[in-house]
């Protein structure tokens, strides 16, 4: 029998959350935390100069993934050559369109995402689309829909549990199951529903499907982390692993350095 304990994820910090920091601040943190990667959108890459902020990145010891909307995926693209991203994340703001049938809709986003992983340059790039709250991507249903539509084995799916939650979808086990062979990345944030009498009303409320909701330590609100992490062990993933909590600006540094202990004490992250 092995009793080899299971390999440690790369842990990164999503740079999405930081809006009023600069890059730099944001690579420092993440070195600070010990991960191993950021997550800068697409805007932010090119703004400050992707050469200027791979440098950045790897006097830190960092790797950089590009977070961008679907309809910013050729910029995308552009920004991932530059930092050397292995990894983009897009958050759908154009798969379905009004002027075309769901099937149109999701032969032309494949026809997109196929053309931009296959053209020359972008061998060592990956496409992962995340679930969200709204939209296509809301049903495991219909992102496994999108996932076999374009069919490429460098793209898959940015497995986000709360955004489940949030959605009003079970994350674990359903969502999971469904998903579990098409992840290529992790977000971990945890939230439960919002109660003025025991949160206050000095908190970031969420205004979500199943509910008003805040922003918890992971593993302490209603996404059931403890199952989820065994089994991404037991199925033997290996991939990033991102922190992004949804709080107000000075929560969140400290929350990002709790939910990272709280996962390197699961025994998830390096």
């Amino acid at each position: 029998m092995d009793h080899r304990s299971p390999a440690l994820c790369p842990l990164g910090v999503n740079g999405g959350e930081y809006p009023h920091w600069s890059v730099p601040q944001i690579l420092d943190l993440a070195a600070n935390l010990h991960a191993a990667f950021v997550e800068l959108s697409v805007r932010r890459v090119m703004s400050a100069g992707g050469p200027a902020v791979a440098a950045e990145a790897r006097r830190r010891g960092l790797g950089v993934h590009v977070g961008a909307m679907v309809s910013e995926l050729p910029e995308a693209f552009v920004a991932a050559r530059a930092v050397e991203s292995p990894l983009i994340v897009a958050v759908d703001d154009a798969i379905e369109r009004m002027d075309r049938s769901r099937a149109e809709s999701l032969a032309a986003f494949a026809r997109q995402a196929v053309e931009l992983l296959d053209r020359p340059g972008h061998e060592s790039i990956r496409l992962a689309l995340e679930n969200s709250v709204i939209r296509i991507t809301r049903l495991p249903e219909d992102l496994l829909a999108v996932i076999e539509a374009v069919g490429h084995p460098r793209f898959g799916l940015n497995f986000d549990a709360d955004n489940f939650y949030n959605a009003g979808i079970e994350p674990f086990p359903y969502a999971y199951e469904l998903l579990r062979t098409h992840i290529l990345q992790v977000h971990v944030k945890d939230s439960g529903r919002y109660i003025p009498a025991v949160h206050g009303d000095g908190r970031r409320v969420l205004h979500r499907a199943g509910g008003n909701v805040v922003c918890l330590p992971v593993g302490s609100g209603a996404v059931n982390w403890a199952g989820l992490i065994t089994r991404f062990q037991q199925d033997g993933y290996r991939g990033p692993v991102s922190l992004e909590p949804h709080l107000l600006p000075h929560e969140m540094a400290p929350a990002m350095e709790a939910d990272a202990e709280f996962l390197r004490r699961a025994g998830w992250v390096r």
